[in-house]
């Protein structure tokens, strides 16, 4: 039961991570068709990610209450009805239908979020949690290197074609998108879910163990810089590879450098699993951080091809960063796990907030300048790998 109940759960992390991917075809495609600058695009993110502060707390509740099982199944749901509102969008042209639909489509995948990480976080050897989580995150980022491919077709060919870049092709990949979810909410909702301890206490109450585990609270803070980050780098990839100060490429070939970043963090994200069962976490995280900074130097000070293979690269480092920063964060916690995790989701809010930073700086500056933010982010996260690595030291000795 046990295994059968991870495999679904898999299936759901990669069906989320193509949708999830999606957004940073979104950015620059309806960056386009609406005419849109960089701050005003980045509200796509700001939509998307903002729901994390809404709803992660009532999720976290949801969870409490039913068990991750029925947590679960409410986000395919919630998410499902969000791509399906994606119909009426491309039929009013509106860019704010599009947000409306992006806000619930995102409520759906925050449910997810809040219920399937501490799922596979405690489904199994304590251990072994970093491990299965980084497995967890690998198949989901497989659903990232899907997305640019899905909607450089459906979306890019539009643009470089000079038609209308609000084509109702945009119906078709969320129509389908629609389908698998409610398929897999069938499936999840009549498959036997082990019982796993979940705490009643209110998600208020729990915020108290913020005091005595530090490594929740700069955990929290973790997540909202790495969610950041990794959110505002994708979502001016494309856009940043096409700038002609930086590499001058098209769109859709922007678009499957996009994807090749997403299948290198696939990769790594596998050899990732296998990695932490014999490196300890925080020091693997303390290195990704390092290099993930050294590429973001790159990217800022060069330009042509060595720019465009400093920013694939980079996907080879943060794909661990956060399953492993997830894992650090709810250690030791027992039943509050689920309570944890919500504080924990409601960092995501990150992706939210960091993004019209960048936005802001490209208007303002340039491109290439903005990518300062996502670097000051990911030292952050170096320097939090760096505290829990000597922590871990203190603890031993």
């Amino acid at each position: 039961m046990q295994k059968k109940s991870l495999l679904m759960i898999y299936l759901v992390f990669f069906s989320w991570g193509v949708i999830f991917c999606m957004n940073d075809i979104l950015l620059p495609y309806l960056k386009k068709s609406f005419t849109l600058s960089y701050l005003q695009a980045s509200m796509i993110q700001f939509t998307f990610f903002g729901v994390y502060l809404i709803v992660s707390i009532p999720a976290g509740k949801v969870v409490s209450r039913y068990g991750y099982k029925k947590g679960i199944v409410t986000g395919l749901l919630i998410a499902a009805i969000g791509c399906l509102l994606f119909y009426p969008a491309s039929q009013f042209k509106v860019y704010g239908v599009f947000l409306f639909a992006l806000f619930v489509l995102s409520s759906g995948i925050a449910f997810l979020q809040v219920s399937a990480n501490p799922f596979v976080a405690i489904l199994g050897n304590p251990s072994h949690a970093a491990s299965r989580l980084n497995l967890a995150q690998a198949i989901n980022k497989l659903g990232y290197a899907v997305a640019p491919v899905i909607g450089s077709y459906f979306l890019f060919r539009q643009i470089e074609a000079d038609s209308p870049a609000y084509s109702s092709l945009v119906r078709t990949p969320y129509l389908v998108f629609a389908s698998v979810l409610l398929l897999l909410a069938a499936l999840i909702y009549r498959l036997p879910f082990p019982s796993t301890p979940v705490s009643d206490e209110s998600f208020f109450k729990s915020l108290r163990i913020l005091r005595r585990h530090k490594h929740l609270l700069f955990g929290a803070v973790g997540i909202f810089t790495y969610v950041g980050a990794e959110i505002a780098t994708n979502a001016f990839f494309i856009s940043f590879l096409a700038d002609p100060s930086v590499a001058g490429i098209p769109f859709s070939e922007a678009a499957s450098y996009l994807a090749h970043y997403w299948t290198l963090a696939t990769i790594t994200g596998f050899l990732g699993f296998i990695a932490l069962r014999f490196i300890e976490a925080s020091k693997l995280l303390f290195w990704c951080g390092m290099i993930s900074m050294l590429l973001l130097l790159i990217c800022i000070t060069s330009s042509g091809v060595i720019v465009v293979v400093s920013l694939i690269a980079l996907g080879a480092f943060i794909s661990i960063m956060f399953p492993t920063i997830f894992a650090i964060a709810i250690e030791g916690l027992g039943g509050l796990t689920g309570q944890g995790s919500a504080i924990l989701l409601t960092a995501v809010v990150g992706g939210a907030l960091v993004p019209p930073v960048q936005g802001w700086l490209a208007d303002r500056i340039n491109i290439q300048t903005s990518f300062i933010v996502p670097l000051a982010c990911y030292l952050y996260i170096t320097c939090y790998g760096f505290w829990k690595a000597k922590q871990k030291i203190r603890s031993i000795s």
